[in-house]
């Protein structure tokens, strides 16, 4: 049984419940884009208590998610940490693929001994002729500074990266699919692009918020 949505509009049908069991229920989408749990180490060198964005998450969204999730789709795209890099391009199995990486030219100016925190992974995996976007769109590489919002997310993607993403994976009138909507930024690309959309979240909070972004008379990308 599909349980009442919790928030639902023309374009948009948003639920708040378990992705892995509700997921299978629905009708397939046009394209599964996601920002789903990231595997992360968030230890060492004092690193949680520097970073307020790793404290946020430690023991709550940073054990990543089951992948399997993603045999049912044959196009999907969706955000990564590192450590989830081998086994996402693994998933992509014998689809088409390509590496996006966001760049932010304003990274946390903290390494721990290590590289900048200053790029995100983006996994494309598609069809033949399931490739849009405009030329501009194509670039393997997206340039855009990370953002402070207040919507109480420690993860929230900016509108014009997801948006670049949508505009690859789906065209107008489409359905998108987000198993793992957050406060909504994903919903909120589809309704300004002209796609439908559905989106699932675990967190009732962030249905809540994600519904008072999608109710609001004025949506900027």
């Amino acid at each position: 049984m599909i349980p009442r949505p919790f928030y639902k509009d023309n374009s948009v049908t948003l639920y708040n419940a378990d992705a892995y069991e509700l997921l299978p229920r629905l009708e397939k989408p046009h394209l599964l884009l996601t920002d789903p749990p990231y595997e992360l180490t968030a230890t060492g060198g004092g690193i949680v208590v520097k970073r307020q964005y790793l404290a946020d998450i430690a023991g709550k969204i940073d054990a990543g998610f089951d992948m399997t999730l993603l045999d049912a789709f044959e196009n999907w795209c969706v955000f990564c940490g590192k450590q989830q890099l081998q086994k996402l391009l693994a998933a992509a199995g014998n689809r088409r693929w390509a590496l996006v990486t966001w760049n932010k030219p304003n990274p946390t100016p903290l390494t721990n001994d290590n590289y900048l925190p200053d790029t995100e992974y983006i996994v494309h995996a598609f069809q033949t002729g399931r490739l849009f976007g405009e030329y501009r769109d194509k670039a393997r590489f997206i340039v855009y500074p990370s953002e402070q919002n207040e919507l109480g997310h420690p993860t929230v993607k900016p509108l014009a990266v997801m948006s670049k993403m949508m505009r690859l994976g789906s065209q107008e009138g489409e359905t998108i699919c987000d198993p793992f909507a957050g406060t909504g930024t994903t919903l909120v690309a589809a309704k300004l692009l002209n796609r439908r959309a559905i989106g699932i979240e675990i967190n009732e909070r962030y249905c809540e918020i994600a519904a008072r972004r999608l109710s609001q008379g004025v949506l900027a990308l």
